[in-house]
């Protein structure tokens, strides 16, 4: 972190004291505070101030995500140093204070509405394409996390809410919260193991447990018929309502186990089954005798949902022919069939050989856009070799394989990958390849 020297320093002793005292000595003494969580690098939104009385050395956090704001708080906050000194602020030699108010007495600072506010994230990636920019907020609880949208960008109202969500979780327990709250999940659905293919997109979850028959009209008479088996209802919901917005496509029903699958009769007509590849039974028989003995031409694909995106990239693993992920737009759980269906002037007929098909169709595109190079023109700020770089480290090859590849060092492909790192404002490997996949 840099640390700026401002002109108008007095020095020590009574004139340094009273100058303390002002704001404007605290405009520019005032920072934002880093962590790094799971190798990245996160800059928390309020402001801090080093403060030094008595010999002592302390950085505070100021509950203030606007600087001069801070900077009151810090020179009130010094004020109250001369007069009671640190026991009275109940501060601790060499510790950092959480980012939130100092609040004298307050056990717990996840109880403050200061510590929510500046938790506040305004995400990069929404449910829809028309969806109003909203704050976002991780809310952790015994072991476990997620993303809550918040429906607001008032900061104030945001923080509220968040504190209503965590106080939900902490006293109810994660399915209450689920089941009032909106989440914020990576669903990943793939479709192929060899080589792993895989498509993802953000969803929000939408609280209610429904599950009912969708209403065949006219125009969903040629449409596939799909069926989701899905135990989270919120989850389900979120599917059913996203497959009902694919063209050509009409989610029929849900059900919350493979067991379930016996209901279904051959009037259902299924043409596609989602199903969550972590119930008991998706890897056994109990799948195949529920649904693929009796639907042998009906394609299976299983999804999975995460936290986040980089939860999805941990949990993956390269096959012997590779793998190969790419974010669908938001919205389009079923892009990778959806430009199959216009093109049908009969009832489509999906089975495992064309859909297999479409599969390698469609990834093959997506690794034809970085042999052709398009990248140059989407991203003119990397150099030519930057761009060989990236193309090499989107199909997963390590930097000794890039430099035997190119005919360079090594340490020269570290110091593009660092420059590569600045220029599209990433902190990895694999946001790296993301961004530059999605340019």
């Amino acid at each position: 972190m840099s640390k700026q020297a401002a002109a108008d320093w007095i020095g020590t002793g009574e004139a340094a004291a009273d100058q303390r005292l002002e704001p404007a000595y605290w405009r520019t003494r005032v920072f934002r505070n880093s962590y790094v969580r799971a190798g990245k690098l996160h800059r928390v939104r309020g402001w801090s101030a080093k403060i030094q009385h008595q010999g002592v050395r302390r950085t505070i956090s100021l509950g203030a995500v606007d600087q001069d704001v801070a900077a009151a708080k810090a020179a009130d906050l010094f004020a109250q140093l001369q007069q009671t000194g640190w026991p009275a602020l109940g501060a601790h030699e060499g510790s950092i204070q959480p980012s939130v108010t100092f609040r004298p007495g307050s056990s717990d600072p996840s109880e403050s509405i200061d510590y929510w506010r500046l938790r506040l994230v305004e995400r990069k990636y929404r449910a829809t394409p028309d969806a109003k920019p909203e704050f976002s907020c991780r809310i952790e609880h015994d072991g476990a996390g997620c993303y809550f949208p918040l429906g607001t960008l008032n900061e104030a109202h945001a923080a509220e809410e968040s504190l209503a969500i965590f106080n939900c979780v902490t006293g109810e327990g994660w399915e209450a919260a689920a089941a009032r709250h909106r989440r914020e999940l990576t669903l990943a659905l793939f479709w192929s193991g060899s080589p792993f293919c895989c498509t993802y997109t953000t969803i929000h979850t939408h609280p209610g447990r429904a599950r009912r028959l969708a209403k065949r009209g006219a125009a969903a008479a040629v449409s596939v018929n799909v069926f989701v088996v899905e135990p989270d209802g919120t989850v389900a919901v979120s599917l059913r309502e996203l497959t009902n917005q694919a063209p050509g496509f009409v989610c029929r029903r849900s059900v919350p186990d493979i067991a379930s699958l016996r209901e279904l009769g051959q009037a259902d007509e299924p043409g596609l089954l989602l199903v969550n590849r972590g119930l008991p039974g998706f890897s056994g028989e109990e799948l195949d005798a529920c649904f693929k003995q009796r639907f042998p031409g009906c394609p299976v694909v299983a999804f999975s949902t995460f936290e986040d995106s980089e939860q999805l990239f941990n949990s993956t693993a390269g096959s012997h022919y590779g793998y190969y992920l790419h974010r669908t737009p938001p919205g389009q759980v079923l892009h990778l069939l959806e430009e199959k269906i216009p093109s049908a002037n009969r009832v489509l007929r999906l089975d495992t050989v064309s859909l297999s098909r479409w599969v390698r169709h469609y990834f093959k595109k997506q690794v034809d856009f970085l042999a052709g190079g398009p990248g140059e023109d989407t991203l003119p700020h990397l150099t030519p070799r930057e761009h060989q770089v990236m193309n090499h480290l989107c199909r997963g090859a390590l930097d000794k394989e890039i430099a035997e590849w190119l005919h360079i060092s090594a340490w020269t492909v570290h110091n593009h990958l660092k420059n590569i790192y600045e220029k599209l404002s990433v902190q990895n490997r694999t946001e790296a390849v993301m961004e530059y996949l999605q340019k």
